[in-house]
């Protein structure tokens, strides 16, 4: 053994690093990229309209994504809405904060996939239908919360990205392992093969953007909501669920192949038995074909 070796410094995964491995990818914007701005603007109860179109405005990309969702049949729409004002007001903020989240996706998953060992395709997939069924469970289950539960789902993931930039070869272990059959839930699978947990990534993250402490809980906390703090879990536990209706329905990725079966603690969070989630489950193909479709700009 070289001295060198013998005498390695460990891995550096403080948050500071964190951090700058998010930034590299454009998890935290920079001049030029409003998505990680507009979220946390989103989050304050008392931004205006006006305030939103004006940091929209400073992204084109970001621009066209809002006219275009605005404009589509998804929400109802089919043509005449042509300025940021007006599609700000008919989709409404916490619509617009979900547009912000799907570009910060868009943008860190173009960043990180030349090279990467996972198809985050597949992971983006997983995200927008996670976010649709927790969104739906939230309107049915939860007094309010929904907007949180959409975001939640869009972003749960989002800690891959950075983990990949900060200790790929650990995240290429739990990739072989997957291959050669390992079953444990994705926490599980973590331990001893990674040297930083997505979670924890994006709480650091989250933490840098100021979201509110309900969307942190409801993404830091996804597989394990239990352990949330106790006014949030039942939010945590809808992005859970969420997470699970998204896998049943055939939009997995490589860290999580398969479903398995839906989290009974998440379940007794929500106050519900397995077979409420069957008509869930039954729908989300087809919001999920028109929700990706209105989100292509």
């Amino acid at each position: 053994m070289s001295p060198s070796t013998a005498h390695a410094a460990p891995a550096d995964y403080s948050d500071a690093r964190i951090l700058r491995a998010a930034a590299s990818v454009g998890v935290i914007g920079g001049a030029g990229q409003a998505a990680p701005r507009l979220l946390a603007m989103l989050s304050n109860p008392l931004v205006s309209s006006r305030e939103v179109a004006a940091l929209v405005g400073q992204e084109p990309g970001l621009s066209v994504r809002v006219l275009r969702i605005a404009n589509s049949a998804f929400y109802g729409q089919s043509r005449g809405i042509s300025t940021l004002d007006a599609a700000i007001r008919l989709l409404g903020l916490e619509a617009v904060r979900g547009v912000a989240a799907a570009a910060c996706m868009d943008r860190t998953m173009a960043a990180v996939q030349k090279g990467a060992p996972m198809d985050l395709g597949r992971l983006v997939d997983h995200s927008l239908a996670t976010a649709i069924a927790a969104r739906d469970l939230a309107r049915k289950h939860l007094a309010d919360g929904s907007g949180d539960a959409f975001i939640g789902g869009l972003l749960h993931n989002l800690g891959i990205t950075v983990q990949l930039q900060l200790d790929p070869a650990g995240v290429g272990r739990m990739l072989a392992a997957r291959q050669a059959g390992a079953a444990e839930e994705i926490l599980e699978l973590e331990k001893g093969r990674v040297g930083v947990g997505h979670q924890h990534c994006l709480q650091v993250v989250f933490s840098s953007w100021n979201l509110p402490p309900s969307l942190v809980a409801a993404c830091c906390h996804h597989h394990d909501p239990q352990a949330a703090p106790p006014q949030y879990a039942r939010l945590a536990a809808a992005v859970n669920l969420g997470t699970w209706l998204a896998l049943a329905s055939g939009q997995t990725y490589d860290l999580e192949p398969e479903a398995g079966e839906p989290s009974g603690v998440a379940l007794a969070c929500l106050g519900i038995a397995a077979a409420d989630l069957d008509p869930l489950r039954e729908n989300l193909p087809e919001q999920f074909t028109a929700l990706k479709s209105a989100m292509q700009a």
